[in-house]
């Protein structure tokens, strides 16, 4: 691997690593579902191949 490999590498890696703290954020958040910021949508923007194949279902949650 070259050091151009190896930063793009790197990039990638650091853009992942954003895209999932942001869904910790919105997860803890309580934004579930819709458009960004949503778990759902930064699941997506992780792997759009799970675009239409899952079915996101939000906690219900009881006030009290």
């Amino acid at each position: 691997m070259d050091d151009d490999q190896a930063m793009a590498l790197l990039t990638t890696l650091q853009r992942q690593q954003a895209l999932q703290t942001q869904a910790i954020a919105a997860a803890l958040e309580g934004r579930w579902t819709g458009a960004p910021p949503s778990v759902e949508a930064f699941l997506y923007a992780l792997n759009p191949t799970l675009q239409g194949k899952i079915t996101p279902n939000p906690p219900v949650l009881s006030g009290g």
